[in-house]
């Protein structure tokens, strides 16, 4: 099947650093099936809640990507050298991913991808909170007072909604995730966010492929994917936010109240692309 360029971005996005990554809504699982083709990390997860969907992906996986067995010492250490990634499919909610089952010094990396704005906040939000529950019962403290600072790196999204990117990334901003890195894509006349997201204030593994080595705070409106454009990426941003700004300003003030403060953001921002 032919990979999209926002699954081949999203790759891309993806360092070394991971003991776990969790292909989310995997679909027929072409994400993960790349990840798994460079060892991206020592297991890669695949997660939908479609049953048959996901009988037929691990028929695929155990014929294109099987485990080789040790069959004497020097392929031991041939495989230790080059350590080939493992595969595990679940089917199941993504809100419910269990990420504790794994160890505390364990670091994953969550992707979400091709899902609506509303449904992916909810999810995130699932999967951030399960994840301070378990460290509060770690440490026995009370979860009103947890700092997710504390879960330094232990815990990051690569995250693409299909809409509602202003939406997404208020609601993100509010759950104490910072950013990594983000990238603006069009593919099929159609204009995507990618954000690479973590909970900790800086991050000690550096991620190769991002822009900064430190996480920085989530703005509502893009930070990081408007800086050091080359010309055709400027006119692309020029004529996403233009589509942005008109799409907000044909919504009728009732129905969102924040409606000129969003325009406002938008607009600052191509001003000053224009400058």
């Amino acid at each position: 099947m032919k990979i999209s360029q926002r699954l081949q971005q999203i790759n891309r996005m993806v360092g070394p650093s991971y003991d776990h990554i969790w292909d989310c809504c995997c679909d027929h699982g072409l994400l993960g099936m790349l990840l798994l083709q460079r060892n991206a990390a020592p297991k890669v997860h695949f997660v939908d809640c479609v049953a048959p969907l996901m009988q037929q992906l691990s028929l695929e996986l155990a014929r294109f990507f099987p485990l080789q067995p040790i069959s004497n010492p020097q392929n031991a250490i041939e495989q230790t050298a080059n350590p080939q990634s493992e595969w595990q499919v679940h089917c199941m909610d993504v809100a419910a991913l269990p990420l504790a089952q794994y160890g505390k010094q364990a670091k994953h990396l969550v992707i979400i991808a091709g899902v609506g704005g509303e449904l992916l906040v909810e999810l995130v939000r699932s999967i951030v909170a399960n994840q301070q529950r378990q460290s509060d019962a770690r440490s026995g403290t009370d979860s009103g007072n947890h700092d997710l600072s504390q879960d330094t790196c232990q815990l990051e999204f690569i995250l693409c909604p299909v809409h509602h990117n202003y939406h997404v990334r208020s609601a993100l901003a509010e759950l104490g995730l910072k950013l990594k890195d983000e990238y603006l894509l069009e593919e099929n006349q159609r204009f995507y966010e990618i954000l690479h997201l973590t909970q900790a204030n800086a991050c000690s593994k550096t991620n190769t492929s991002s822009k900064t080595t430190e996480a920085v705070p989530l703005s509502a409106a893009g930070s990081i994917m408007w800086q050091g454009l080359d010309a055709d990426k400027t006119n692309q941003a020029k004529r996403y936010l233009d589509q942005t700004i008109g799409h907000y300003q044909r919504i009728p003030e009732h129905r969102m109240p924040n409606k000129s403060q969003i325009v406002a953001a938008y607009q600052y921002i191509l001003q000053q692309l224009n400058c």
